[in-house]
């Protein structure tokens, strides 16, 4: 969920769980802040550059403070994904390695 200050209303982003689609806790060792694809892609929402590509997204896409219950935030995973640097993308599902 983001939050402008002094505005208004918020973004929620919502990853929901479902075929192909693994909410972090979900069986294959994503943690609880994790987002990913059985058949790829992986990203890590407790990482500020993250969190802020996925606003940006959402912002991109037409989306305004307090305007939405909430935005589907699977339809933006491959761009975020594409606009992190390398260290932020946490390409492992794996918070051990």
């Amino acid at each position: 969920m983001f939050a402008r200050e002094g505005a208004p209303g918020v973004i929620r982003v919502v990853f929901a769980s479902g075929p192909d689609h693994v909410v972090g806790g979900g069986g294959w060792g994503a943690h609880d802040g994790g987002v990913g694809r059985i058949s790829g892609g992986y990203l890590n929402l407790h990482r500020p550059a993250a969190a802020r590509a996925l606003l940006e997204e959402a912002l991109a896409d037409g989306t305004r403070f307090g305007h939405a219950p909430h935005v589907d935030g699977w339809r933006f995973l491959d761009t975020v994904l594409t606009r992190l640097p390398p260290e932020a993308r946490e390409t492992s599902h794996d918070p051990s390695t």
